[in-house]
């Protein structure tokens, strides 16, 4: 007999698994746990695999203004474009990282001509250059 009362004969990593990973009633948050990890794993692959040209195009795009514009205003396009064909995709996220996006959903509607004539300036410009 152990410490904890067991005397089953098994393991302590087995009755650990058992009732503790495999358990009915905590396998949904183990579940979810194990999604946060295979989320964190493929990040960390994505930017071990592209994070040079990440930073290439990150750099490329801030330190030129046309290219900063360009990546605002097809920001705010898109998530109003997508804010008003799914709502609940933008909506349900109004704070933090994702809540820029929902800000420039906000941005595209509320201010819909001065984004659509500064679409056209910067494709104007952009033909033009």
């Amino acid at each position: 007999m152990d410490k904890a009362g067991h005397n089953d004969g098994s393991w302590a990593i087995t009755r650990f698994f058992r009732e503790e990973v495999l358990h009915p009633q905590k396998i949904g948050s183990n579940v979810g746990v194990l999604y946060g990890v295979g989320v964190f794993a493929g990040v960390v692959y994505f930017l071990d695999k592209y994070g040079e040209l990440l930073i290439q195009w990150f750099h490329t795009a801030l330190f030129n203004f046309q290219s900063l514009m360009l990546v605002v205003l097809l920001t705010i396009c898109t998530c109003t474009y997508l804010r008003a064909q799914a709502p609940s995709l933008v909506d349900r996220n109004k704070t933090g990282f994702v809540g820029l996006f929902w800000k420039a959903a906000r941005i595209g509607e509320r201010l819909s001509p001065y984004v659509s004539i500064a679409c056209f300036v910067m494709a104007f410009q952009l033909i033009m250059h």
